[in-house]
C-alpha cells in the first residue's frame, strides 16, 4: 500500500513538470529554472499559460531602461534647481558688485546709475539663462538630443567660468575683490556644482557605457571644432525671394548672428580696459564675468540655426529663441536709453551724464556700435 502512494506522487510530480500545470507556490521557483526555449516544444496553450505567469512574475521588477528614464527625469529637475540657485547666485554676486562704484571718482553716482546698472547685468543674461534651462528641461525627444548635449557643453563651460570669475574676482576685475568670503564660496559652489550637474547630464545622453574621459574630452574637441567650420550655412544663397531657400537664408543671419556673439564674448576676456567693457557695458567689476553669458546666447544662437536648417524645429526650440530676443531687446533697450541720456544727459537729453558716467562705452565707439547690430540683428532673426 506504501508503494501505492509512493508511485501515485511520483507520477503527480512527473505530470505537473511535463504539463506546466504547477502549484501557485512553486510558479515562480519553476518559470526561473526552465529554460525560455524548452518552453517552445509545450503545448500553445501551456506555453500562453506560463509567459502570463512569468509577465506577473517580473511586472514588478523595473528594467536598466526604467532606471534611465527615472535618473533622467530626476537630472532634470535637479537641472532646474540649479538653474534657480546659479541665477540667483549671479544676481547677488551682480548687486553686490554694482550697488557703488569702488572708484572715488565714480564715488558721486546717483542710485539711479547703480540702478540701470544693475540693469544692465540681468537684462540679457537672466532671460537666456532662463531660456536654455527650460529648453534643457524639456528635450526629451531623439530629434533633439544634439540641441541637449550642446546645451548642455554650454551650461557646463559659462558655469565654470563664473565659478572662476568669483573665486578669483581680482583676476577678472582689473583689480577688484568686492566679494565677502562668505559670497565667494556660496557663489562659486553654487556655480561650479550646476557646471558639474549639466556635464554629468552631458555623459548621461549617450547610451554607451565607455565614455571613459579621454573619449569624452576627443568628443568635445572634435565637436568644438566642427562646430566652428559650421557656424556659415550649409547652402548660402544671394537670392532673398527664393521660396526653397527662405529658411536656408534665415539659417545664415543665425549663424551671423552666432558669429558677432561667439566674438563678443572672446573680446573682453582678451582686450583690456575700456574694450574689455564691450558688449555687456558693465564696466571692470563683471564684463569679464558676463561673457560666459554671452557664450551661452551664441550657443543658443547656433542651435537656433542648426534647426532652422534642418527645418526640424520644435515648439520647446523656440524657447531659445524667445530667450535670445527677450534679452537683446531689454540689452538695446537700456543701451538706448543711456545714449539719448536719462542717466544725466545724453544725445537727446541736457547734461553731461553720458560722457560722465559711460566714459569707457564712447572711447570705444566701433566696438559699441558693432554689439548693438549684433543685438539687433538677433531681435530682427527671432522676430522671422
Amino acid at each position: 500500500m506504501h508503494m501505492f502512494w509512493l508511485l501515485a506522487a511520483a507520477a503527480c510530480s512527473a505530470f505537473t513538470q511535463v504539463s506546466g500545470f504547477v502549484p501557485h507556490h512553486q510558479q515562480d521557483i519553476l518559470i526561473r529554472q526552465v529554460p525560455y526555449h524548452h518552453l517552445t516544444f509545450r503545448p500553445i496553450k501551456q506555453q500562453r499559460y506560463l509567459s502570463q505567469t512569468k509577465r506577473e512574475v517580473f511586472d514588478g521588477v523595473p528594467t536598466a531602461n526604467d532606471h534611465r528614464i527615472i535618473s533622467s527625469e530626476k537630472i532634470l529637475s535637479a537641472q532646474r534647481v540649479m538653474g534657480v540657485m546659479s541665477a540667483a547666485a549671479w544676481i547677488w554676486i551682480s548687486v553686490t558688485a554694482l550697488s557703488y562704484h569702488p572708484d572715488p571718482k565714480f564715488a558721486d553716482c546717483t542710485l539711479r546709475h547703480n540702478i540701470l546698472t544693475m540693469s544692465q547685468a540681468f537684462a540679457f543674461q537672466l532671460p537666456v539663462g532662463y531660456a536654455t534651462i527650460s529648453a534643457l528641461s524639456s528635450l526629451d525627444s531623439t530629434a533633439t538630443s544634439t540641441i541637449r548635449r550642446r546645451l548642455n557643453l554650454a551650461v557646463a563651460a559659462s558655469s565654470m567660468w563664473l565659478a572662476a570669475s568669483t573665486a578669483f574676482a581680482s583676476k577678472f576685475a582689473f583689480g577688484y575683490d568686492l566679494y565677502t568670503l562668505k559670497l565667494k564660496a556660496i557663489a562659486s559652489g553654487t556655480h561650479t556644482a550646476n557646471g558639474l550637474l549639466a556635464l554629468f547630464a552631458w555623459r548621461r545622453s549617450f547610451s554607451t557605457d565607455k565614455m571613459t574621459v579621454p573619449i569624452c574630452l576627443s568628443r568635445v574637441i572634435r565637436g568644438t571644432i566642427g562646430s566652428l567650420w559650421d557656424i556659415g550655412p550649409s547652402k548660402p544663397s544671394n537670392d532673398p525671394d527664393s521660396p526653397e531657400l527662405i529658411s536656408n537664408n534665415n539659417a545664415s543671419i543665425w549663424g551671423l548672428c552666432t558669429a558677432g556673439l561667439l566674438w563678443f564674448t572672446i573680446l573682453p576676456v582678451v582686450s583690456p580696459y575700456p574694450l574689455a567693457t564691450v558688449p555687456t557695458i558693465l564696466g571692470k567689476r563683471l564684463s569679464r564675468p558676463a561673457s560666459a553669458f554671452t557664450f551661452l546666447g551664441a550657443v543658443c544662437a547656433f542651435c537656433l540655426k542648426e534647426s532652422t536648417e534642418s527645418k526640424a524645429e520644435e515648439d520647446r526650440i523656440s524657447r531659445l529663441r524667445k530667450g535670445l530676443m527677450i534679452g537683446s531687446s531689454l540689452h538695446l533697450l537700456l543701451i538706448m536709453l543711456k545714449l539719448i541720456g536719462v542717466d544725466g544727459g545724453g544725445l537727446i537729453i541736457p547734461g553731461r551724464g553720458l560722457w560722465e558716467v559711460y566714459p569707457a562705452m564712447l572711447a570705444v565707439p566701433f566696438a559699441t556700435a558693432s554689439s548693438i547690430i549684433v543685438h539687433a540683428l538677433v531681435c530682427f532673426a527671432a522676430l522671422l
